[in-house]
């Protein structure tokens, strides 16, 4: 199937939004905005690090008069009201943008539907709905902690041939290959958070930083303590059921959106991932697969069944990476 050229140019704006996943932070989605003239890309945009500048504001600059007459693609509507910076619809219109192709709207109240509005009242025509499954999905987390008040939860776990995540109880394991930790590193640098049990944080005494050139990133970095073992976490969150019902896993995911947290990597045990797959509020699941075996003595981590069993959940994918073997589960589209 031929895509139509508002179709081509909005796959670039989503390529831009994507590369904006870890990095927005503060519960703001990643906008990609391609602004196009007689056929011609004059500038293309994300939204920056930190959420600022927005990417219209950030196109806009550097097409500066190009931009007059252009048809701009956003991945997501442009907002219209005053937060840190003007509304970016009221932007496009003052440069003169001719036409607004728009992938989806914006479900937050200040916005929905209001910066569509104000295109249209000022005579720009709009085309709402191009690569909307797809734009939905590259902000996903964004949409969830709208609607739901959740993140997007990513649960990763490394296993060995025989499904243990550990040679004995206790002890740190080393597992997967250098292509599946670069992988993990990548995963990373696209949540805003990455959350652990207390076991996991007691026994492998993990950073939780992207320590590949080019990823470098900052993320929340949890730990869910529910026993009060934590007691020096330098640089971590420990959540204890001072803070938060630690047993309620939708309490702790409702208590990380309201910090700001739109995508959540959880990495681990086997009692935490179980705790997670229990809840229903795992959208995907990672796990990766070994040539190795550990024995009998290895501790097993959770099962493809488990996975299965656990709302909605199914094999989407498949990869290799290297000697390993990465198993993508995701709830179906």
């Amino acid at each position: 199937m031929t895509l139509s050229t508002d179709e081509q140019f909005m796959k670039t704006a989503l390529n831009f939004a994507r590369r904006g996943l870890g990095f927005v932070k503060q519960g703001r989605p990643s906008v990609g905005c391609v602004l196009v003239r007689k056929g011609n890309i004059v500038a293309a945009a994300r939204t920056g690090d930190g959420g600022q500048p927005h990417a219209e504001a950030a196109a806009l600059k550097i097409a500066g008069t190009e931009a007059k007459g252009a048809t701009a693609y956003v991945t997501l509507e442009p907002c219209a009201h005053q937060g840190r910076t003007p509304p970016c619809a009221d932007a496009l219109v003052a440069a003169g943008v001719k036409r607004c192709v728009i992938a989806c709207r914006d479900p937050f109240p200040q916005v929905d539907g209001k910066g569509i509005h104000i295109l249209e009242q000022a005579g720009i025509e709009v085309v709402v709905g191009v690569c909307e499954a797809e734009a939905r999905k590259v902000n996903q987390g964004f949409f969830l902690t709208v609607e739901q008040k959740r993140p997007y939860v990513t649960c990763k776990l490394a296993v060995s041939a025989d499904g243990k995540i550990s040679a004995i109880e206790g002890e740190r394991t080393a597992i997967s290959g250098s292509l599946a930790n670069r992988h993990t590193h990548l995963q990373r640098s696209r949540h805003d958070a990455i959350l652990v049990g207390s076991e996991t944080y007691l026994v492998d005494q993990p950073q939780l930083t992207t320590r590949v050139k080019g990823l470098e990133h900052k993320p929340l970095r949890a730990v869910l303590d529910g026993q009060g073992r934590v007691s020096d976490a330098q640089g971590f969150e420990v959540l204890t059921d001072t803070t938060v019902n630690t047993k309620d896993i939708g309490a702790v995911l409702n208590y990380l959106a309201l910090k700001g947290v739109t995508r959540l990597l959880v990495e681990g045990g086997t009692k935490i991932h179980k705790s997670f797959l229990d809840s229903g509020l795992v959208d995907e699941f990672q796990l990766c697969i070994s040539t190795h075996r550990l024995g009998g003595e290895g501790v097993l981590g959770v099962t493809k069944d488990d996975i299965k069993g656990a709302g909605g959940l199914k094999l989407q994918k498949t990869r290799h990476l290297g000697e390993d073997t990465l198993e993508i589960y995701a709830r179906a589209d």
